[in-house]
């Protein structure tokens, strides 16, 4: 059932869609009153209540009370909704609301919606209750620019809103990203006085700040609730700590926390958890164990399932298995059953410290525990297993996902190409991969380059070249990193002309030379210097890095010749190059961080710099009377 339209419920002429308009009616309308309930009554079947209360309305009332958290089957609820319809007299609005009530927990809002809409071409009676309802549907089912016309109908119809329909419509606008829209809404809310928002409307707009990032403003909105004589809730501290954890301002998360316990406010466990989280990451293992004493025996607060699953991935991350071990017997002793993820974590220990007997045997466990393993889980077995280069059992557990009713992931191929290139198999890697792209898998542009990279590496420079060429034809654009590794690989195999022509579309596209192809091509220019190719190609490299550092961090670029630039850098790049003192700088030494590549294929630190003098990189040195006028 779709979601319909509400232009029978809004008057034409008027049609009101945007908060923008919606204010409009709050700042220059008279105040609303409420509307005659002659205007609701059905021609013919209304009968006002009188004070007793019919069986079947009775009836009818327990039936709602039974299924208040959802019915069976949908069908159920609108057999209902048909014979309240048909009852004399009508339920009152009340029991309609119920029946919409366990609809949108049963998350059914388009079906609630269209209800709603019924509801009032019969003109059954509807409250503000009833409108609050419609347009929590409306959010949900990303539809909050029908939720703004109900609002403007509300006005229309005589209603009042409330802070439930003021909340609603923001969690609304954060739901759909609509973060800008929400905090003018807000603030006009505030502006125009129309409503005193209470601590769901401060926490809600608090927790959207901290979500888009945007943690000072959400603590400089909570500075001002507090002054709005609305107290903080547990909730609206959770957001704030949880936003400067993620931020790594544990010691900020501290103090806010200690502040919350001093105001009388209680922590709870997803206070503790985003700390607890942080500080695991930091190593910080003794105000780990004072901040869980703290929870489990002064607060009386008990790790729930997420809590012990951060704990076991720190352990595990940090070598500690046997302690990671303990923590999942201590879950189990507590009633917390560890779940996926908890495994998981452990598993991810035992891989990467090789114990592949251990990783393998937790699998056995989840399996065991009629626990459903993931594509991840399989994952994290596999690229263990390839690294260990036993590649067998790794296809081995790629066959056995089908039998969990799992389908491989593009993570999951891709592990299995690097595999098979790592072993040298790179034509069974190049069959592998014609053989899951016929059976619908999409590779993406990570499992072209791992695909590329190992047909390279394996001499089989003209299947990667063909390959290469397929790429945008599978709706993909090769990136920077494509380039250089397919650049690499006709520079290896002396595939001069190829490279060179590869060099233009690389630069016509926007990218640049990396620093391991620069030391290829300073090797091939010192063994070949005077290969008018691999100038060619060096000059143009050179050239397009030039454009590259001008567009993302130079601030001015002056020649010293066809090798070497004088730079005025901004501050990443200066931050990159250190706070040396330096008069002349090669393309390489300035380049952004996010540029920079491993060099790769060079002999030794005195070839490298062989490779530089033979190709004319300017002495710091020779410029000392200029030192001033050109140091970065």
């Amino acid at each position: 059932m779709s979601l319909l339209s509400v232009s029978s419920i809004l008057p034409p002429p008027r049609r009101l869609g945007t908060f923008s308009s919606c204010f409009q009616l709050l700042t220059h309308s008279s105040s609303p009153s409420i509307i005659s309930v002659a205007h609701f009554r059905a021609q013919r079947n209304y009968i006002p209540h009188s004070t007793h209360i019919p069986d079947s309305h009775l009836k009818l009332q327990r039936l709602l009370t039974e299924n208040k958290s959802g019915f069976k089957n949908l069908d159920n609820a609108l057999s209902l909704f048909r014979k309240m319809l048909k009852m004399q007299p009508l339920p009152c609005h009340f029991h309609f609301c119920q029946l919409l009530t366990t609809l949108v927990k049963m998350k059914q809002y388009q079906v609630a919606f269209s209800l709603f809409r019924e509801m009032c071409t019969l003109s059954i009676p509807v409250s503000i209750i009833t409108f609050n309802i419609a347009i929590n549907c409306c959010c949900h089912s990303n539809r909050v620019d029908y939720a703004f016309s109900l609002l403007a109908t509300t006005f229309k119809r005589g209603f009042v809103p409330n802070v439930v329909t003021y909340n609603t419509l923001i969690r609304g606008l954060l739901s759909q990203h609509k973060f800008a829209e929400a905090r003018l809404f807000f603030a006009n809310l505030i502006k125009f006085r129309q409503v005193q928002p209470n601590v769901v409307t401060f926490t809600t707009m608090i927790d959207g700040l901290c979500k888009t990032g945007h943690t000072d403003m959400a603590l400089s909105l909570f500075r001002f609730m507090e002054k709005s004589d609305c107290e903080p809730n547990t909730v609206t501290y959770n957001a704030i700590v949880n936003s400067l954890c993620k931020r790594g301002l544990v010691d900020d998360a501290l103090n806010l926390h200690s502040r919350m316990m001093d105001e009388g406010i209680f922590p709870d466990v997803w206070t503790y958890s985003p700390i607890i989280q942080v500080l695991c990451s930091l190593k910080r293992w003794e105000e780990v164990g004072l901040l869980l004493d703290q929870m489990i025996h002064d607060m009386k607060i008990s790790p729930d399932v997420h809590t012990f699953t951060i704990l076991v991935d720190a352990y595990s991350k940090s070598g500690k298995l046997d302690d990671a071990k303990h923590l999942i017997q201590i879950m189990n002793e507590r009633g917390e059953n560890p779940d996926i993820v908890t495994y998981t974590s452990l598993m991810q220990g035992y891989c990467s410290q090789g114990q592949m007997d251990e990783a393998l045997a937790m699998l056995n466990t989840i399996r065991s525990k009629k626990i459903m393993p993931t594509c991840y889980t399989y994952s994290i077995l596999m690229n263990a297993y390839c690294r260990e280069l036993k590649l067998d059992i790794a296809m081995d557990l790629y066959r056995n996902m089908a039998s969990d009713g799992l389908s491989p992931t593009v993570v999951t191929h891709t592990i299995l190409l690097h595999g098979l290139c790592q072993l040298g198999k790179s034509m069974e890697a190049l069959t592998f991969f014609y053989k899951i792209q016929g059976l619908g898998h999409k590779p993406d542009m990570v499992t072209y380059e791992t695909l590329l990279g190992g047909l390279c590496k394996n001499h089989y420079v003209d299947k990667a070249l063909s390959l290469f060429r397929t790429i945008e034809c599978n709706g993909l654009i090769p990136e920077s990193n494509t380039y250089n590794i397919i650049i690499r690989g006709c520079l290896w195999s002396k595939k001069y002309d190829g490279a060179c022509e590869l060099v233009d579309k690389m630069v016509y596209s926007g990218f640049s030379i990396d620093a391991a192809t620069t030391s290829v091509l300073r090797h091939l220019l010192l063994s070949k210097a005077h290969d008018p190719t691999l100038v060619a190609i060096y000059q143009k490299c050179l050239i397009a890095l030039r454009n590259v550092l001008l567009k993302h961090a130079v601030v001015h670029v002056s020649t010293i010749n066809s090798h070497t630039f004088f730079f005025q850098v901004s501050q990443p790049c200066r931050e990159s190059l250190g706070r040396r003192r330096i008069t002349s700088v090669t393309v390489e030494e300035a380049m952004p961080a996010k540029h920079k590549v491993t060099p790769v294929d060079i002999n030794s630190e005195a070839k490298a710099r062989d490779a530089d003098q033979e190709i004319g990189v300017l002495d710091a040195k020779r410029f000392d009377g200029d030192a001033e006028d050109h140091q970065l």
